[in-house]
């Protein structure tokens, strides 16, 4: 495998990255580490940091020819430990949000598989690949609900922009029932959702590509790219015409966050685009 083409940015150069790009000769990946609203005491680095760390210390350790399942148990696994080793499994088992958590979408180079795990994306042979959560959608309509209704009620675009608390503080109350729903793949659940926590085993939820013989290239990328193009190029100009157009991000695409006038970006961004 041979990189054509990487970014990994934060969405500002104050903040730490959660997002991060791994790629040696038998796996490549793009790893978005997820907020929390709860971070874990005594820790200085966020739990998206946390957790996308360790993933890339694990990825370093995989075997070449390691199955999905294999490297998906690996990964989780590496998170599980880390509780461990600070007397926080059972403190983590009881509260999801207390959680390091990541999403991941990552290239096989020895199955000639990519595996997708949340909303990180891949495009192959023109085809774009991702997961789009149920209960991330519903929080995006709300968001989106409360961004008209202050509009209705006399509030500028303008003024929302430079004061974010009005919506997302109303909004962080209807976030606080998500936690619930992490990991709980069960029953007629709607609302369920893996993400790589340390207590991930929904194993048939992960998206599987299976490459063909005559594949060239594989991009792989975190969901900071809104609008994924074949080059790195392509998809930093749809995100610039997008938070140009609509910083809000409640019409052209919708978010759970608008673009903060200080930040280069709605979200830390990845982008990997490799020659297989």
């Amino acid at each position: 495998m041979k990189i054509i083409e990487q970014l990994c940015m934060g969405k500002s150069p104050d903040l730490e990255n959660e997002d991060g790009l791994f790629i040696n000769e038998h796996f490549a990946a793009v790893i978005d580490g997820c907020s929390s609203r709860k971070p874990l005491s005594g820790q200085t680095r966020t739990n998206g940091v946390i957790a996308k760390n360790l993933l890339l210390a694990c990825l370093k350790n995989l075997a070449p020819h390691a199955s999905k399942d294999e490297t998906f148990h690996a990964l989780n696994d590496s998170i599980r430990r880390w509780y461990g080793t600070r007397d926080l499994l059972e403190a983590a088992e009881e509260d999801a949000e207390l959680r390091p958590g990541a999403y991941i979408a990552m290239l096989s180079n020895a199955r000639r598989e990519i595996w997708i795990l949340g909303d990180c994306q891949a495009l192959a042979d023109g085809v774009h690949y991702t997961e789009t959560k149920a209960i991330d959608t519903l929080m995006e309509l709300n968001r989106t609900m409360l961004i008209e209704e202050a509009l209705i009620q006399g509030f500028s675009r303008e003024h929302l922009l430079r004061h974010p608390e009005l919506i997302q503080n109303r909004l962080s109350e209807f976030m606080t029932h998500q936690a619930s729903f992490q990991n709980r793949m069960v029953g007629t659940s709607t609302f369920g959702y893996p993400t790589l926590d340390g207590f991930f085993d929904h194993y048939e939820s992960i998206i599987v590509v299976q490459l063909g013989s005559d594949s060239k290239e594989v991009v792989l990328a975190s969901d900071g790219y809104p609008f994924l193009r074949p080059t790195l190029e392509e998809s930093e100009m749809k995100l610039k015409q997008l938070l140009r157009k609509d910083p809000l991000l409640y019409t052209e695409y919708r978010a759970t966050k608008g673009l903060n006038p200080a930040y280069t970006s709605f979200d830390d961004r990845s982008y990997l685009r490799i020659r297989i």
